[in-house]
């Protein structure tokens, strides 16, 4: 009987026993796969970076106004400029005239030259270009040319100013003028009798020399002055107007480094440029409608912040700015003129060049005409013959005199009646 009890009590209790286990072992088990509760940083919100705040012309911003476009803290920029490309009339500027290294900005002085040289006769655009050893190894951004390869001139210009090609700038430096040093001689020429007052080239694509000799130096206002005189050759924005060219017979396509072109509407050039102690420089052109903006931005901390702050400049200059045509060169003053004994009895002169005026959006347009015409011409007239002029005044002073000229030739009638 005891053994019969003993054997009862041990089941019992390791009965109890085993159910006591099981259970804290469960507890214990779903405790373990419980989720923890843990901090985490959400993938849409970085950490904080020590980073220029990024600029957007649509955000609300307290200078985004008609007297001043939305801008960052100066300490992001060295100088920013808004020009009128047409008038040269500043919108907007910011430490404009100070002194700061151009690095491949300096290029847009060599394209200058090479345009103006091929609207001479001087040189064509298929000029060949023979690389030569110190072309090859210019530094920098390079598309890999080499000594002895010949190509035509346009494509070593479309490659220096398009992808900023370093190697390309002193072949074409080379061919324009005899040597680097000869075509540097020239670029500050130019310079000077553009009124560049602040620009000082040392080499002709920016590349920091190894001498100790001080880099090539310009300005916000030197360089907007430079992009005017540039963009009056339409080639130089059929090309900064690409996103890529081709290259060595199209086997290549080279990127446009001017990140605004497509992306900004009427973007079509013009020219970046970085080196360490320049920072980030852009010279960059827009047109809509009969209004061409040039914007500057010398010295950005980052090359994603002066394409932001040139879009900016851009869209608070046309969204306050318009120009109004009041003559169109070439096109009818609207009044006629008396021919005595020509071929002709009468003729409507035309206006030798546009008069068109910026204004702000908003603004009354105050303007007055008044033509100054004879009554009468007695043939013959030569074609283009000045005839009078068209002045344009407003309140305060006059405008603009624009001759008023003879469209045609008008010949001396063979037979007319006689005077009485």
């Amino acid at each position: 009987m005891k053994g019969r009890r003993l054997m009862r009590w041990m089941i019992v209790t390791g009965g109890i026993a085993y159910c006591l286990l099981g259970g804290l072992l469960s507890e214990s088990a779903a405790r373990t796969n419980r989720p923890r509760r843990r901090h985490v940083v959400p993938q849409y919100a970085p950490l904080p970076r020590r980073t220029a705040p990024p600029v957007s012309s649509t955000r609300p911003s307290p200078q985004d106004s008609a007297e001043s476009p939305p801008l960052p803290p100066a300490r992001t920029f060295e100088e920013v400029l808004l020009q009128d490309a047409d008038t040269g009339q500043v919108l907007f500027a910011q430490n404009s005239n100070k002194q700061w290294p151009a690095a491949s900005l300096t290029k847009m002085m060599v394209a200058l030259l090479t345009l103006e040289d091929i609207e001479r006769g001087r040189l064509s655009s298929q000029t060949p270009v023979t690389i030569s050893r110190r072309a090859s190894h210019a530094g920098g951004r390079m598309i890999n040319l080499q000594p002895g390869e010949v190509f035509p001139l346009e494509e070593l210009l479309q490659a220096m100013v398009v992808t900023s090609a370093n190697d390309a700038a002193v072949a074409v430096a080379e061919r324009l003028k005899g040597s680097v040093e000869a075509c540097v001689r020239a670029m500050n020429q130019r310079a000077q009798e553009l009124g560049m007052e602040q620009t000082l080239y040392q080499t002709p694509n920016g590349v920091p020399l190894t001498d100790g000799t001080p880099p090539d130096v310009s300005s916000a206002a030197d360089m907007a002055t430079l992009a005017r005189a540039l963009v009056k050759h339409e080639q130089i924005l059929q090309w900064t107007s690409l996103h890529a060219i081709p290259f060595r017979e199209g086997r290549i396509m080279l990127p446009n480094t001017n990140h605004l072109v497509g992306k900004v509407a009427g973007v079509d050039g013009l020219k970046t440029g970085f080196t360490y102690k320049a920072r980030f420089n852009l010279v960059t052109t827009a047109q809509r409608n009969q209004l061409r903006l040039i914007a500057v931005v010398m010295g950005g901390q980052s090359s994603g912040l002066r394409f932001r702050i040139a879009a900016d400049l851009l869209e608070w200059g046309f969204a306050h700015f318009t120009r109004l045509r009041l003559l169109k060169g070439g096109e009818p003053v609207g009044a006629e003129v008396r021919v005595e004994h020509g071929s002709v009895s009468t003729l409507q002169p035309i206006a030798a060049a546009d008069a068109a005026f910026l204004l702000r959006k908003g603004e009354a347009a105050d303007f007055q005409i008044s033509l100054h015409l004879p009554s009468v011409v007695a043939a013959p007239i030569s074609r283009h013959q000045v005839l009078g002029e068209v002045v344009v005044r407003n309140s305060q002073r006059t405008l603009a005199i624009i001759p008023a000229l003879s469209p045609w030739d008008v010949p001396k009638a063979r037979w007319f009646p006689a005077q009485r």
